[in-house]
């Protein structure tokens, strides 16, 4: 019977690649995010497009997370416009990509919101996800009539510290 051996080297490779990347498999969206969202808009048939900054806090539990996005000329301030989202994300067999979905549950206004998470790799230092929004609502502020808009958010993770932000009501 002949014995094999194995060097340290080797057995620490391969201990590494079954193990995996220690961050992806703790990944985590809880944080804070700042960025810029840009949008296609029609209300009441008159189309528009902008974009303006915003700032975002993501608490996740498991699969699950709760957003709330705060979107004006004053995002600091106590009475800007905010928005509330729930939804789930995955991540790939590999740990290494990051992806999921939303939809609105409240906020300063009533909307019908959806959104997607394009696929963000998760072991980088500055993680940034890309987001595709869709929505409706009859009760914008300062906006008579029916809007309708698609928009881009482009968002960079400016802490990962658990933020402080309203949940989603249940009725």
């Amino acid at each position: 019977m002949t014995r094999k051996t194995i060097s340290p080297t080797v057995a620490l490779l391969a201990a590494l690649a079954v193990t995996g990347p220690g961050l992806a498999e703790e990944f985590s969206l809880t944080g804070s995010y700042t960025g810029l969202y840009a949008c296609d808009s029609t209300t009441a048939g008159v189309p528009s497009s902008w974009a303006r900054p915003m700032m975002a806090g993501i608490e996740q539990e498991g699969a699950n997370f709760t957003m709330q996005v705060t979107y004006s000329d004053k995002l600091e301030s106590p009475d800007a416009e905010y928005s509330l989202y729930s939804g789930q994300v995955a991540l790939s067999q590999d740990n290494s990509l990051l992806s999921g979905y939303f939809e609105a549950c409240g906020g300063s206004f009533p909307s019908k919101e959806l959104g997607r998470f394009f696929p963000a790799a998760t072991d980088v230092s500055d993680f940034s996800v890309t987001i595709d929004s869709v929505w409706a609502s009859d009760q914008v502020p300062n906006l008579p009539g029916l809007t309708v808009q698609t928009c881009r958010w482009s968002l960079t993770r400016s802490s990962g510290t658990a933020p402080d932000i309203r949940q989603c009501t249940t009725e």
